[in-house]
């Protein structure tokens, strides 16, 4: 196993229960695990620079979602740093759903934020086969565990964030995208879109699954993520302009 250490990162209003399955079995194989923490600022930027912050030397880059789109900001402030590249379910670009976001932060602000999870946001985020009382219920508590400051945070952030479809020309690891093939969220073409200029990606469809991969199909995402961090790794290095591609020998 190539790759030693994972940063996964966590989508709109989730923790590291959106992770578990993956980290038990990467664990396993003796891959250092953590969950990056999304809650503390106002915007993507800011967000991806504490990441970095806290964030080994090297690292592999698992993001879902929100987390994706995190993961985009990650590359493009340090992408010497990142060895492998995982994107699930997620979007390069701008936001288009600001008068929806609005509206949901108007019912939070009113302390209807556990409606507004169980209303407006979980349950489209699942394929239907996959909406079972236990998934909804997970995906409920991780939103009312992070509360109204950390929706209002995550809003904010993903309403005036930028495109990242030119800036992912850029990422040279080894980069996987996982999408749903039911994720009305973040469907398959928007992955499509992203794969075309990503010069190493990879792009996997997950049948009967929608926009949290994760936990629709946890071996499938898992092994993927294992392959993944099998190929080996890209270390690019900097100066001046230029920057200089190294594939690690693995004789």
């Amino acid at each position: 196993m190539l790759a030693q250490s994972i940063i996964f990162l966590p989508g709109f209003m989730c923790d590291e229960r959106l992770f578990r399955p993956q980290i038990e079995t990467l664990s396993r194989h003796g891959i250092s695990c953590r969950v990056g923490d999304l809650t503390g600022a106002c915007s993507i930027e800011r967000l991806a620079s504490i990441i970095l912050r806290n964030a080994p030397k090297r690292f592999a880059l698992a993001g879902l979602s929100m987390g994706g789109i995190v993961a985009f900001e990650v590359c493009k402030q340090a992408p010497e740093r990142v060895t492998h590249l995982a994107l699930l379910n997620t979007t390069a670009r701008a936001d288009a759903a600001g008068l929806a976001r609005k509206k949901q932060l108007g019912r939070v602000a009113a302390g209807e934020l556990d409606l507004v999870l169980r209303e407006e946001l979980k349950p489209q985020y699942l394929a239907p086969a996959n909406r079972t009382t236990e998934r909804l219920r997970v995906l409920e508590q991780m939103g009312v565990d992070l509360g109204k400051d950390v929706f209002c945070r995550q809003t904010m952030a993903l309403t005036v964030r930028d495109s990242y479809l030119d800036s992912v020309r850029n990422i040279q690891c080894p980069t996987l995208l996982l999408a749903g093939a039911e994720d009305t969220v973040c469907p398959v073409d928007r992955h499509e879109e992203i794969s075309a200029r990503i010069p190493h990606a990879h792009l996997k469809v997950l049948a009967r699954c929608g926009h949290i991969s994760t936990l629709e199909q946890p071996a499938l995402v898992s092994q993927a993520l294992l392959d993944l961090l099998d190929q080996p790794q890209a270390h690019t290095t900097r100066s001046g302009n230029c920057s200089l591609k190294l594939v690690k020998n693995t004789n």
